[in-house]
């Protein structure tokens, strides 16, 4: 049952028939609606022999790490491993732009409380992974008037994951305050 290329491994060995093998298959067909055709298990002749060796290339949506997180939990060899369909509904993947930016004023306020303790081993984590998660520094991926406003009120560190949050932090909490061409 089911058709080539797109079967779970458990399928293609006759394994053991679960609901995670449904959830196989939305790992593939998520990544092909998201990249408009393209299968992560490669051409049609090589898929069903990926699929059981678990090689999967996912480098057209590289620059989405919700939706790699998601497809590569979905595409995991092992069907125990794979999220619940509920799971799959609450992933940040689906949030709304709103849930988003609540989830960073929230990781933001945490920070903070992190801040005032010396040696906070949450904030040494985040920093570690700053340079990765931002790509560099984030001021030059701003525009330059969101720049120029944000430098009005304090000085930020353009390599902190820290400082970025903040910013948001603070531009999500005084949004009505900000001219109208940076709102």
């Amino acid at each position: 049952i089911g058709s080539s290329g797109w079967r779970a491994p458990e399928q293609l060995l006759n394994g053991r028939q679960t609901r995670a093998i449904d959830l196989f298959s939305l790992g593939c067909v998520l990544f092909f609606c998201i990249t408009g055709g393209k299968h992560p298990f490669g051409t049609e002749y090589v898929r069903d022999g990926n699929i059981l060796n678990g090689q999967f290339d996912l480098f057209p949506i590289e620059d989405m790490p919700e939706a790699v997180d998601l497809v590569t939990r979905l595409l995991n060899g092992d069907a125990d491993q794979r999220p619940r369909a509920m799971e799959v509904l609450q992933h940040p993947f689906f949030w709304s732009s709103e849930e988003r930016l609540s989830f960073l004023r929230e990781v933001s306020d945490r920070v903070e409380l992190e801040d005032r303790e010396k040696q906070s081993e949450l904030l040494q984590e985040l920093e570690s992974v700053a340079s990765l998660a931002i790509g560099g520094t984030w001021d030059g991926k701003l525009e330059s008037h969101f720049l120029s406003n944000i430098g009005r009120y304090r000085r930020y560190k353009f390599d902190s994951v820290r400082d970025l949050l903040r910013v948001i932090r603070n531009k999500l909490n005084h949004y009505r305050e900000l001219p109208k061409d940076i709102q």
